[in-house]
This record gives C-alpha cells, structure tokens and sequence, in this order.
C-alpha cells in the first residue's frame, strides 16, 4: 500500500504483502488478518485485515476504531479487490483526519 497517503497517520505495522497481479489462490499465505495498522491522534487506530485469514475467498476489511473498542468500530467496510480497496481505505482516512 506504498500509494497510500496516511496523512497524519503512523504506519506501526504492515504486513500487507498480496500482489494485486496474482489470484489470491496462489498467495493464501499472505491473505492474514493482520496486515496493516495505522494510529492516528486521538486514539484513533486504521486497521486492515483479510478476513477469514489464509482463505482465499476471503475479503478486505477496513475499520476504524477508537481508544481500542473493537467491537465498536466507528467505520467498517469490505472488499474483494484493490480499487475498492483503495477507496475503502482512503474513505477512512478522510473520516479520521475530519476527526482530529
């Protein structure tokens, strides 16, 4: 996700290593749970996902929480492929940023 402006964003971990250029078939090892985290001010947190882990069939989640409420997301959405990935994720950084 190098193309990605954050903003004010602090990337603290990323492993997001899927080739948009392969079937995810053939890279079920990097289809994780965790792949990317990003803290903002004020508690605010960006965080990718595939979701169920190493399931090709999966999909992306992206979700904003704050202050650790995970089961409180203040956004969340899903996707199969890197353009809605892309706005998913830039969607989310337009609501933080509005945020602090």
């Amino acid at each position: 996700m190098d193309n990605i402006d954050f903003k004010s964003g602090d990337v603290i971990y990323n492993e997001f290593k899927i080739d948009f250029n392969k079937k995810y078939s053939e890279q079920e090892d990097c289809l994780l749970e965790d792949l990317l985290q990003v803290t903002y001010d004020q508690g605010y947190l960006l965080d990718v996902g595939w979701y169920p882990e190493l399931e090709s069939e999966g999909e992306f989640v992206v979700q904003i929480v704050k202050e650790k409420k995970w089961e409180e997301p203040i956004y969340k959405s899903n996707s199969k492929n890197k353009e809605d990935l892309v706005q998913d994720l830039n969607n989310a950084i337009r609501i933080i940023e509005s945020k602090i």
